[in-house]
């Protein structure tokens, strides 16, 4: 099994909106979270190929199976980042590709994208287990802090730091 990345372009949207739908899926259905990336299409995929985000495909054997993107300024990110650090903003591995260590895989892949980079965030729902192991899997630990917004999971906060010169 050979995973890969490639930067996003504007012809991947539909088949990348249609995975980012079945990956989110089970979460929408435990949650009903109004912000879920299930609720998300077309637009959503498109509008992040942007000055203010780095998105990837991500491919195994060739084939896209989902996609992943950072954000790069401290604005767009529920957390306060500072220079060198970036938010993981979303990462999606259609259902059939799930739990197969494609997720930490294209994770590592994209770190080497920003060469500068001190450290990486993610917050992912508190209570998903397979999430948790995707990204201690890539090297992220968890900060022990919890965003809790009304109407939503609350989110664990994990941080991964990169040790210059590595």
């Amino acid at each position: 099994m050979e995973i890969s990345i490639r930067p996003t372009v504007a012809e991947e949207a539909d088949e990348l909106a249609k995975i980012q739908k079945a990956a989110f899926l089970p979460l929408y259905e435990k949650y009903h979270d109004v912000k879920s990336p299930y609720l998300r299409g077309v637009e959503d995929i498109l509008k992040r190929l942007d000055s203010k985000h780095r998105c990837f495909t991500i491919l195994c054997d060739g084939k896209i199976v989902g996609g992943i993107y950072y954000h790069l300024l401290p604005q767009g990110s529920k957390i306060a980042l500072e220079a060198g650090e970036y938010y993981l903003g979303r990462l999606f591995i259609h259902p059939e590709h799930q739990c197969k260590g494609i997720g930490s895989t294209a994770i590592r892949l994209c770190e080497t994208e920003f060469p500068e980079a001190r450290g990486f965030y993610v917050d992912f729902p508190v209570d998903m287990e397979k999430n948790r192991r995707c990204y201690e899997k890539a090297g992220f630990r968890d900060t022990g802090k919890v965003i809790t917004e009304e109407g939503a999971p609350d989110l664990a906060v994990y941080k991964k730091t990169i040790k210059q010169g590595e």
